[in-house]
């Protein structure tokens, strides 16, 4: 049979570069980060403590981030069995050679390019946070309930979901906040949006689960007044799995198979 060699070799390769990873693949292996750059235009006060003023957001993506599983970011890949992420992002098992059953998960398709970013000189143009004032981030619609978030921390083993629901707030530290956004596995082709609003909240950051503050100190901050709010829309993209894709693990499947029974037929002769 022609096509064993050819599923022993993709299969011998499969296995040589399987491999239990140890953090989630980042923009980097995504394409890059996408940043709405947001800033603050003081009206009254100063740039280094305004008292009034409006938040302002720079965001023309390029592209559109598509949301994809584990298997297709880092083909042959799983995370280990006391990963916070691993339920939800490792892939289903069965589906890689060599994975053992308990570290297989839902196979979630994730994304994690956009990214809020502050920035801030003290100028007017380009405020500080006041005193005793921090960002905020509230989730205002969403096009799919199916379409989660996530704060991730790898050091920590930190996978905390955030923006369950419309009306969710965090409080945001005003470092590069790069949350992961995830779909089930069987999420229907198509665009997923997500529409927060930046507000100033009149609560200090205080938070220790990195650059998001999601107690209950924050969920009960109430807006400042005096600073207008931005809004801005993060849209994913799911498609089709690609053809050549499905055939291939399909073929690693099959490979796994034919070379597990050509072992025990060895065996079985000696």
């Amino acid at each position: 049979m022609k096509i064993l060699p050819l599923l022993f070799v993709s299969f011998s390769a499969a296995s040589a570069h399987a491999a239990l990873i140890t953090s989630v693949p980042g923009p980097d292996f995504q394409g890059g980060m996408l940043m709405p750059m947001v800033s603050i235009q003081a009206s009254t006060g100063d740039g280094a403590n305004p008292t009034s003023g409006s938040i302002e957001i720079d965001f023309s993506p390029a592209e559109t981030p598509v949301l994809k599983p584990l298997s297709q970011w880092s083909p042959g890949d799983w995370f280990g069995e006391s990963a916070a992420w691993r339920e939800d992002l490792s892939p289903t098992e069965g589906s890689v050679p060599g994975m053992p059953t308990a570290n297989a998960g839902n196979g979630d398709l994730f994304n994690n390019r956009y990214g809020f970013m502050y920035m801030g000189n003290g100028s007017e143009m380009m405020a500080y946070v006041p005193e005793g004032n921090s960002l905020a981030i509230r989730l205002v619609d969403i096009s799919s309930d199916s379409l989660s978030a996530f704060n991730y921390g790898n050091a920590d083993n930190r996978w905390d979901p955030v923006f369950e629901d419309v009306g969710d707030q965090v409080l945001w530290s005003a470092q590069m906040w790069h949350n992961y956004f995830t779909l089930p596995a069987d999420a229907e082709p198509g665009t997923y949006t997500a529409q927060f609003e930046i507000f100033m909240a009149s609560t200090e950051f205080t938070g220790d689960t990195g650059f998001a503050q999601y107690d209950a100190a924050a969920e009960s901050a109430v807006k400042n007044e005096n600073f207008t709010s931005a809004f801005l829309t993060y849209e994913f993209t799911v498609v089709p799995e690609p053809a050549h894709f499905a055939v291939g693990m399909g073929l690693l499947a099959l490979g796994a198979v034919a070379f597990g029974r050509g072992r025990s037929r060895r065996g079985g002769q000696s």
